[in-house]
């Protein structure tokens, strides 16, 4: 995903695609609906509203189980778990219901229905061709705590076949230390899956210092000390989480915090289980 700096704030491309398809959306439901002095930007918010919620309880309806122990986080939209289908679904449904309702309304909303869909479709064409990252696994060397430097691709290589989840944090970040316990608990849960925790701004010894006050055992701790993997993947807030299928090719990426819930959404498109 990538994220766009608007002054101190980061915004992932793909909300501000589905932002700016939701403008379009609104001004060509107001230039059609003119014409037939139908009022329709109320029933586009109420439309939008409508959808994001029926993404998240899609979403959470998927992932009940990873969430009973933890009612409140179905109230923390901050890891972004949304059902895309879900919305959209829900959204149709919305407009079907208003456009029976009020006949005025459905050219209008048919048409700016269709805009927001094409701006949202050439929006994130064009994210797809800005992506100049790498796509698959790099060859950049990582330090290890007593061992040789070794990179993601190495790893890849002693464990063919797995797909492999690479999480790039620091100690002085509060969304990395509040999700570590649950990856750390992952690496069990998931024996199928490599993963890996890349530390981006500590030193060895403050890294292990962290790691054993907070009583966490990761399998693969590596160091990027020249900061030269964020870099390569653009990375500009923590955490940041990526993706590999078992062919070593990048398949998501997720900036923020990770709840179980997005985690095992995110393992289910790269294992398919």
């Amino acid at each position: 995903m990538t994220l766009v700096a608007i002054g101190p704030f980061l915004i992932g491309g793909d909300r501000l695609v589905w932002l700016a398809a939701f403008g379009v959306a609104v001004l060509a439901g107001i230039i059609l609906a003119r014409a037939r002095r139908a009022r329709l930007v109320d029933r586009l918010f109420a439309l939008a509203f409508v959808g994001l919620v029926a993404a998240r309880l899609v979403f959470v309806a998927r992932y009940a189980a990873l969430y009973a122990p933890h009612p409140l986080q179905i109230l923390d939209l901050r890891d972004q778990g949304f059902d895309l289908w879900g919305g959209l679904a829900g959204a149709a449904l919305y407009a079907l219901v208003a456009g029976c309702r009020v006949p005025a309304l459905r050219l209008p909303l048919a048409g700016a229905l269709a805009a927001g869909g094409l701006s949202a479709g050439l929006g994130f064409w064009g994210l797809a061709a800005l992506d100049t990252q790498p796509t698959h696994l790099t060859t950049i060397p990582l330090a290890r705590p007593n061992q040789a430097d070794i990179s993601l691709a190495g790893l890849a290589d002693a464990a063919p076949g797995k797909p492999m989840v690479v999480n790039l944090w620091a100690s002085w970040c509060g969304p990395c230390r509040r999700e570590m316990p649950m990856l750390a608990r992952a690496q069990t849960q998931y024996p199928g899956v490599v993963f890996v925790f890349v530390n981006e701004d500590d030193s060895r010894a403050a890294m292990q210092r962290f790691l054993s006050d907070a009583g966490l055992k990761l399998k693969h701790q590596l160091i990027d000390t020249q900061h030269r993997l964020a870099e390569t993947w653009a990375v500009r807030g923590y955490p940041t989480t990526l993706f590999f299928d078992g062919h070593g090719k990048r398949q998501a990426r997720h900036t923020g915090l990770l709840s179980p819930a997005t985690l095992a959404a995110r393992l289910r498109g790269l294992t398919g289980s």
